[in-house]
């Protein structure tokens, strides 16, 4: 694929249910299946469960009607990598591009490790329920309720369980990507606790899928842990794993931001959890 090709997106009414500031936005993980469903399509030999050095530049607002006009680049950068990037197209005096997902799929070796360590389980600094979360923290819609029962918080890390939500999905070689969803609130609401900002995530730089079928099953639980690695006063970074009926995923150097320039500021019940 040579340039930008135009691909129309269609905008379900579920997706709505993911908004930030007033707005609907597209998720970050609906972002990365609908680039790799693309990508194994046009290239079924690319290794698309190993991704790597991911960005997500900008928020992408859903328009209000039912389609979404965007434009892909793919580009194989060597015989084993190829970049997927999504672009939408800003008109005004001057029209320009504007970048907001980039990934790179494949790799060298499917035993490559990504060196995540999860301490073992002690008795949790404190437990959080989900209702309050979706309520409080991350204030989504019922479909991005990916979190159940109680998440919990000790030192560095939080833990807790995901169920995969029947919704449709792109990418049949990938997990259900809400689960990874519900991971990310996990490693939001553990950030806030830490922070005078709600993160969102900007990039990561691994992720690898094991038995991604086994991570698709509607209504089936699984586990999530992850582990703040490193902070600033604008960054968080994380390392986050998802597992559960024999498939795994490991996402390394999870970059968190503030995206509301300093408006969204956590409530201060979670931040005295730090």
């Amino acid at each position: 694929m040579s340039g930008p090709v135009e691909i129309l997106f269609p905008v379900y009414p579920w997706l709505r249910d993911h908004h930030f500031a007033g707005q609907a936005v597209l998720p970050m993980v609906t972002a990365l299946d609908f680039l790799a469903a693309l990508t194994l399509e046009k290239f079924p030999e690319i290794d698309i469960t190993l991704i790597k050095n991911s960005i997500f530049q900008k928020l992408l607002v859903l328009p209000p009607n039912d389609m979404l006009p965007l434009l892909v680049e793919l580009e194989w950068l060597d015989q084993k990598h190829l970049r997927a990037a999504m672009l939408t197209r800003k008109y005004g005096k001057i029209s320009r591009l504007l970048y907001h997902a980039e990934v790179i799929f494949g790799g060298e070796s499917r035993t490559a490790a990504t060196g995540l360590t999860f301490p073992a389980a002690k008795m949790p600094h404190r437990a959080i329920a989900c209702e309050k979360i979706y309520a409080e923290l991350v204030p989504f819609g019922k479909n991005f309720h990916t979190l159940h029962g109680e998440l919990y918080l000790q030192g560095e890390t939080a833990s807790g369980t995901l169920a995969a939500p029947d919704l449709p999905f792109s990418c049949r070689a990938l997990p259900n990507p809400f689960l990874l969803d519900g991971a990310m609130h996990a490693a939001c609401v553990h950030g806030q606790s830490f922070c005078g900002f709600v993160p969102f995530p900007a990039s990561f730089s691994f992720m690898k899928v094991e038995n991604a079928h086994r991570l698709q099953t509607p209504g089936h639980t699984y586990h999530t842990h992850c582990r703040l690695t490193a902070k600033t006063a604008s960054e968080l970074r994380y390392d986050l794993r998802v597992d559960g009926n024999g498939g795994t995923i490991e996402l390394a150097g999870l970059v968190m931001r503030d995206v509301s320039g300093g408006r969204i500021k956590p409530p201060q019940w979670i931040r005295q959890v730090a």
